[in-house]
C-alpha cells in the first residue's frame, strides 16, 4: 500500500512590524496537496505555455508581476496578464486546496501578538482537519525559512498539533516547486481581498493591472476561491 502523504506549501505576505501603515495585514497562505494526485502533466503544460512566451525557467512571483518590478520591469501589462492567465489555468487544473491565515494589525498592539494570533488560528485550522490528518502517514511541510518567526511558529505548531508524523523539507526554493508559487499567488490575492473587505483602496498598480476591485473579484478572486477551505 502506498504511503499517504499530504504536502503543505506555505508562503507569507506582510512584515513582522508594528505599527506598519504600508503592511496592514500579515498573511500565511497554505497550499494542501495529496501527493497521490500527480501534477506532472499540469506542470509540463504550464512550462510549455511559458516557453511559448519566451519564459523558459520562469519562477512566478505575483507581487512583482502586478507591480512591474524585479523580473517583469520591461513587460507590458498585457504580457504580464498572459503570464497570470497561465498560472490561473494551472491552478484550475491541479487538484489542491488552500487556506489563508491573516492578522489585521489594526486590532493588535505588539509584534508578538502577530505570532500569537497566527498560532491560535493555525492550531484551530489543524484541529478542524484532525480526522483527515490523523489518517495520513506523513505531512510534508515546505517553507523557505524566509522569516524566522514563521519558521519557529511552524515547527512548534506542526510538531505538536498535527496527529501524524511531520517532515520539514529542507532547502526549499520557490523556483523548484510550482505549488510553492501557487502559495505566493493565493497570499497576494488574499491580501487584495482583505483590502477590499476592509475599505482599503487598492494600489495604483493593482487597479491598473486588474481593472479595479469589481473586475478583480469577478475575473480572478471568484475563480481561485473555488479551491479554498
Amino acid at each position: 500500500m502506498s504511503e499517504k502523504t499530504l504536502s503543505i506549501f506555505i508562503d507569507e505576505s506582510g512584515r513582522f512590524q508594528y505599527p506598519d501603515s504600508d503592511s496592514p495585514f500579515y498573511i500565511l497562505g497554505m497550499i494542501l496537496h495529496d501527493q497521490s494526485q500527480s501534477i506532472e502533466k499540469h506542470v509540463a503544460d504550464l512550462e510549455r505555455l511559458e516557453e511559448e512566451l519566451g519564459l523558459e525557467g520562469h519562477c512566478f512571483h505575483a507581487g512583482p508581476l502586478i507591480r512591474k518590478e524585479k523580473g517583469y520591469e520591461i513587460l507590458s501589462r498585457k504580457f504580464r496578464a498572459r503570464i497570470l492567465s497561465r498560472m490561473m489555468a494551472f491552478a484550475h487544473h491541479v487538484d489542491f486546496r488552500y487556506h489563508c491565515l491573516s492578522v489585521n494589525k489594526k486590532f493588535i498592539d505588539s509584534t508578538d501578538q502577530i505570532v500569537t494570533s497566527l498560532r491560535k488560528d493555525l492550531v484551530a485550522f489543524l484541529n478542524s482537519r484532525h480526522e483527515e490528518l490523523s489518517g495520513l502517514d506523513v505531512v510534508k511541510v515546505y517553507y523557505d525559512c524566509g522569516q524566522s518567526p514563521v519558521t519557529n511558529l511552524l515547527h512548534q505548531t506542526f510538531e505538536n498539533d498535527v496527529g501524524c508524523p511531520v517532515e520539514f523539507v529542507q532547502n526549499v526554493r520557490p523556483a523548484k516547486y510550482r505549488l510553492f508559487q501557487l502559495a505566493d499567488l493565493v497570499c497576494t490575492l488574499h491580501l487584495m481581498e482583505l483590502k477590499i473587505k476592509n475599505g482599503i483602496p487598492l494600489t495604483c498598480s493593482e487597479n491598473r493591472f486588474f481593472g479595479g476591485p469589481r473586475d478583480f473579484q469577478r475575473n480572478i478572486l471568484k475563480r481561485i476561491k473555488r479551491k479554498e477551505i
